[in-house]
């Protein structure tokens, strides 16, 4: 019971009640499931005398309580209530995850449901390009180069934008790896080529930039482990120089010089100016966008500008402590064909991780639901081995601490060079 309603909370999430049948929309369905989906998660797990990933469940409630933390602080009770809410869903779908995909068949089921979400949402963007079905609600008209109106699909509720879209079409696509047989190559080739084909062609339809390095990184990630890392950089040159042959990404130009791109940056630099301003607790959740007119276009630049260094350290230890174990788990010998199966989920999650990060890079996608699924994944492929390997997985609060706030500089002094090389 607890697995199919964390499942169900997970699919209300991107196929919102609100958007598909707005007659539901006061209702609140995903809120009511999630609640009693927690409970009974909460249950299992105390039959199955499982226990909580350390570090990383103290840091996302201590993202949590930051966000929260970011508004009260300016004494604005109502909207903190509405950040404990928000942020709240987050964290229960984090612990929903965790809680319930505790075996490689349960993540290979949630990975595959994310796939099949991706799927219907690719084909209902595909058939609204082509033909006009739900136009209105799925593709966006924009003003493109050369003053030419261009098409690009989206989808509803929160991926309403084309490059969030994408993102996610991105995590889809690389989900598949959870499917593929390294001894049955050749049937996994053709169970997976047709998914593939849709998820890459409705990706192409969104025209995202940043769906360009979120393709190099994934096949990087994906092809590194099996031909080496030169191999691996060569190929994904090649594949890079054929997208952008392709207009991929819309013909755009890329550059911090180019119109949208500077755009970008001025937010960069607006979000570094509200951390001057708010050092600590930022400029409150939800509040980037009443200090300048576009949003940050950057998940670091968003969580910073909004949650100030508190936040910051607690969202930048979360991810890092989860690439950390990532890292470690691909390097453990593959002596059993479960070794193998353990192993090519590492991969999966690991290329969808990083795929996610770059292109959150030029997306405000800090609160995004996925990146927490993936993060929740990670961190049960992490527990999964640290019984085995103690020592090997466990990071000492004296090492990950001083790396975090070395990581939280290191980003903050890249960012304000950019804006500065924009404004040279």
């Amino acid at each position: 019971m607890a697995l199919v309603l964390a499942l169900l909370s997970i699919v209300l999430t991107y196929f919102s009640p609100a958007d598909v049948v707005p007659s539901l929309a006061p209702y609140h369905l995903q809120q009511i499931i999630i609640l009693p989906a927690v409970a009974a998660s909460l249950i299992s797990m105390n039959m199955r005398r499982a226990t909580l990933p350390f570090p990383q469940a103290v840091l996302m409630v201590g993202f949590w309580a930051a966000a929260v933390m970011s508004v009260l602080s300016k004494f604005w009770l109502r909207p903190s209530l509405n950040t404990l809410v928000v942020i709240g869903l987050l964290v229960c779908i984090y612990f929903l995850v965790y809680l319930n995909a505790f075996t490689l068949k349960r993540i290979r089921l949630l990975g595959g449901i994310l796939t099949v979400c991706a799927l219907i949402m690719a084909v209902q963007g595909i058939l609204a390009y082509h033909t006009g079905y739900l136009e209105d609600n799925l593709v966006i008209q924009q003003l493109g180069t050369d003053f030419i109106w261009e098409k690009r699909i989206c989808s509803y509720g929160i991926l309403h934008d084309p490059n969030d879209f994408a993102q996610f079409l991105l995590v889809g696509l690389t989900f598949l790896g959870f499917f593929w047989k390294k001894d049955n190559a050749i049937g996994s080739f053709i169970l997976l080529c047709v998914p593939s084909l849709v998820l890459i062609y409705a990706t192409y339809l969104t025209f995202s930039r940043g769906a360009l390095f979120g393709v190099a990184v994934i096949c990087f990630v994906a092809l590194s482990r099996r031909i080496g890392k030169m191999p691996s950089v060569i190929i994904v040159m090649v594949l890079f120089a054929f997208m952008l042959a392709m207009k991929f990404g819309g013909g755009r130009e890329i550059s911090i010089h180019e119109g949208s791109a500077a755009g970008r940056v001025v937010a960069w630099g607006a979000g570094i100016s509200q951390l001057k301003r708010f050092p600590v607790f930022g400029a409150g959740f939800g509040e980037f966008t009443e200090y300048n007119d576009l949003t940050a276009h950057n998940s670091f630049v968003l969580c910073f500008a909004e949650l100030g260094m508190l936040g910051y350290f607690f969202w930048m230890a979360l991810i890092g402590i989860t690439a950390w174990g990532l890292e470690k788990l691909k390097r453990l010998p593959v002596k059993t064909p479960e070794d193998a199966e353990f192993s090519s989920s590492v991969t999966t999650v690991r290329a969808a991780l990083y795929g996610f990060l770059v292109t959150a890079w030029f997306l405000s996608r800090t609160y995004s639901e996925t990146l927490y699924i993936i993060l929740a994944l990670a961190a049960v492929l992490i527990q999964m081995r640290r019984e085995i390997y103690p020592q090997l997985l466990t990071l000492p609060a004296r090492r990950w601490i001083p790396a975090t706030i070395a990581a939280q500089l290191a980003s903050i002094v890249l960012l304000y060079a950019t804006v500065r090389m924009r404004s040279l």
